[in-house]
């Protein structure tokens, strides 16, 4: 494992941190303990003692849930994410291409695709790059990091590149941003989305706050992100919090608090592995798997004929205000 505690802070190269939380993901074969630690400058969080690369690799290999779901329900589940990315700033691209950067299986740019956009995608799991090669017909999914691809005779320039719930996974955040910097074209628009490390449900929900999992490394805030944008070219035009209703019991509906009991009852108990197995076992058996190409002509129709987020209930909801939602989304321009 690497210790970052006294390395100088991805964002802003402070060396000052404090633990936040120390919690154990046994469900996910994750080894010891989970520690969560701040930047005392920044606020950026970040996993220290982390795995290293290769361990990391094993971890995602045997565990990554977002692979183990069925395409219908994915399918579904990317038209709220077109509406608070994409649908935002569709009418400033002119020219309809775009990179999705960490496409997993595919399902984002496929939607894209039949929205009409030349929708690319560039994906590190080879298995997961495969299968939105093979079963979306997407001809342009690069394998590999984004990094890679910078460097790669493949690269090339997008008015538009996304990267949706991929910044809190990945090791260098600045080498990250660093190679978006060289896929964005001048004057492109690159939108991010992530957990926020900033979310005021972190305080009521501690270590099972949604945000928090073995895969993540770095969570941000909007100012943090803004810095690290900054730094490499790229100046923050809009940005926002969603998922923004307070995790209390007047807001958070019954299934979900009891969900919420069963996770740390099993916690307590120390049975939290056998009851994950179990339960996403019987997610797999018994989730209604549908038809893709049904569940993309929905997705299509309610893509084209929907309102975009900002004129979704949420975006007026307790915690848009201040920002402080579990998720936030940033939209930035490159110089």
């Amino acid at each position: 494992m690497i210790s970052l505690n006294n390395e100088p802070c991805a964002v802003c190269g402070q060396t000052r941190s404090l633990l936040v939380q120390e919690t154990t993901y046994p469900e996910h074969g994750y080894p010891g303990s989970f520690c969560l630690r701040r930047c005392t400058s920044c606020g950026l969080l970040f996993n220290s003692p982390r795995l290293d690369d290769t361990e990391l690799a094993q971890l995602y290999g045997r565990n990554y849930y977002f692979f183990n779901r069925p395409d219908a329900a994915e399918i579904a589940r990317v038209v709220p994410m077109y509406q608070r990315s994409v649908a935002l700033v569709s009418d400033e691209v002119r020219d309809k291409t775009m990179l999705d950067v960490g496409c997993g299986r595919g399902y984002f740019p496929a939607l894209l695709k039949n929205l009409g956009w030349d929708a690319h995608g560039l994906e590190l799991s080879a298995e997961a790059a495969k299968y939105a090669t093979e079963k979306f017909g997407l001809q342009h999914v690069f394998n590999g990091t984004i990094e890679q691809y910078a460097s790669s005779e493949r690269a090339r320039t997008f008015p538009l590149v996304t990267a949706i719930d991929v910044i809190e996974h990945v090791p260098s955040p600045q080498s990250f941003v660093e190679s978006l910097s060289k896929v964005v074209a001048p004057n492109g628009l690159l939108i991010i989305d992530t957990p926020n490390a900033a979310a005021h449900n972190i305080k009521i929900d501690g270590p099972n706050w949604h945000g928090f999992n073995p895969f993540h490394i770095f969570l941000f805030t909007i100012p943090n992100l803004r810095t690290l944008l900054a730094a490499h070219g790229f100046t923050v035009e809009r940005s926002f919090s969603y998922h923004n209703a307070p995790a209390d019991q007047a807001h958070r509906p019954f299934a979900s608090r009891m969900r919420m009991r069963a996770i740390e009852l099993a916690r307590s108990t120390g049975l939290i592995a056998p009851a994950a197995k179990l339960y996403f076992k019987a997610k797999r058996t018994f989730a209604k798997h549908g038809d893709p190409k049904l569940a993309m002509d929905q997705a299509v129709k309610r893509a084209s004929e929907e309102p975009d987020y900002l004129k979704a209930p949420d975006a007026e909801d307790v915690l848009a205000r201040d920002a402080t939602g579990d998720n936030i989304v940033v939209i930035a321009k490159r110089q």
